[in-house]
């Protein structure tokens, strides 16, 4: 047993957890059986039983003592000399919170962590996700079609028929009109929009839900305003996929350039096709790349860093991985904790959004300065 054969079973068991709420949904009246779920299962039980814990648990028992409690929990009762020799801690999955809150008896919602420790995974593990289709659709794209369609996903993550109908001939070509149509689906529940994140939220057994816990946990009350009338006319939203991994997290970027626009800094949106996320060049010619990143756990985030071989080679002066301010607020080490797979990169830094606006802005003092 070995650390990647965990990283294997905790994909699986993620992987899993999914596509469990997406039979509940689509036959609620059914036990929601997941094969690749029972894989994953099986797999952490085994190694439980090699780190001298050895114990069975059926599906329903596995779900009830170990899906709703935080993964570093799942460890207790192992061999701490296994615990050390597998160096756990500083695993990527060891640091997640739930995988899953229960709604039901047998009805287990995956948590905005469990989306995002999938989205780290390999392509064989997520193959089939709504976000993978879309990103295949639209890499074909040339770069000024794709730039502008991406943008418009992020900041439309629900639009009407008239909207869908003008933007298609706003693109003019059919691969695009394809991706765009591939990336909403109907409105036909009753449902609000969600004053986090603009997309909906939707009544469950215990409440309303949204694509990210963090909405259900923070969101305020829901008020008349919020609700959408799907009655009188079609509406469609951001699939459940695209909305995690490419809406949410493509505000952060749309932020940075932003900024940038009102310092009047040039600046252009995915260069190279998504090789950066933005790329910013000062007046005096100096280039920043930046690369946003949505990822709640650090370790996650450098783990992903360090499979990709760090950051993207070109011709910049600096290289900064962004992510959002808040996520340091419980956890004031966590750009240090990333930093640490960048010391071969000496220009290339994990800063959060708050720090990159102030260095921003610093360089630019500096070369009106000059």
């Amino acid at each position: 047993m070995t650390a990647v054969f965990l990283r294997k079973a905790f994909a699986f068991i993620a992987k899993g957890v999914i596509e469990k709420e997406q039979r509940s949904q689509s036959a609620p009246t059914r036990y929601p059986y997941s094969k690749i779920f029972q894989h994953g299962m099986n797999m952490f039980l085994a190694a439980s039983y090699q780190a001298g814990n050895a114990q069975y648990f059926d599906e329903s028992h596995f779900l009830a003592q170990f899906i709703t409690k935080p993964i570093s929990d799942w460890f207790s009762g192992w061999d701490q000399d296994v615990i050390e020799k597998l160096n756990l801690a500083e695993e990527p999955f060891y640091g997640y919170g739930a995988f899953a809150y229960r709604r039901d008896e047998n009805v287990y919602i995956p948590s905005s962590e469990c989306y995002e420790f999938l989205e780290t995974q390999d392509s064989d593990i997520v193959e089939g996700l709504d976000e993978r289709a879309l990103y295949e659709k639209m890499i074909v794209l040339d770069q000024d079609v794709y730039c502008r369609l991406r943008r418009y996903i992020i900041e439309h993550p629900i639009i009407s028929i008239e909207d869908m109908r003008e933007m298609f001939l706003k693109l003019s070509n059919p691969a695009a009109a394809e991706a765009l149509r591939s990336a909403y689906e109907e409105i036909k529940e009753e449902c609000y929009r969600c004053p986090r994140c603009g997309w909906t939220m939707t009544k469950g057994k215990y409440g309303y839900n949204c694509h990210s816990s963090h909405c259900t946990d923070t969101t305020p009350v829901l008020t008349d305003e919020m609700r959408l009338n799907v009655s009188d006319k079609k509406l469609y939203r951001l699939k459940k996929g695209v909305m995690r991994y490419f809406s949410a997290p493509g505000k952060l970027e749309l932020d940075i350039v932003n900024f940038c626009e009102k310092k009047n800094i040039q600046w252009v949106l995915w260069p190279y096709k998504d090789k950066y996320d933005a790329e910013i060049r000062f007046s005096d010619g100096e280039i920043w790349e930046i690369d946003a990143k949505a990822y709640r756990n650090p370790i996650t985030l450098r783990a992903k860093i360090q499979n990709d071989n760090g950051f993207p080679k070109g011709e910049y002066t600096r290289g900064y991985f962004v992510v959002p301010s808040e996520y340091t607020a419980n956890q004031q080490n966590y750009t240090s904790i990333v930093n640490r797979a960048l010391t071969n990169q000496k220009n290339v830094k994990c800063v959060t959004l708050k720090t990159l606006k102030t260095e921003i802005a610093r360089k630019e003092r500096t070369c009106h300065e000059k």
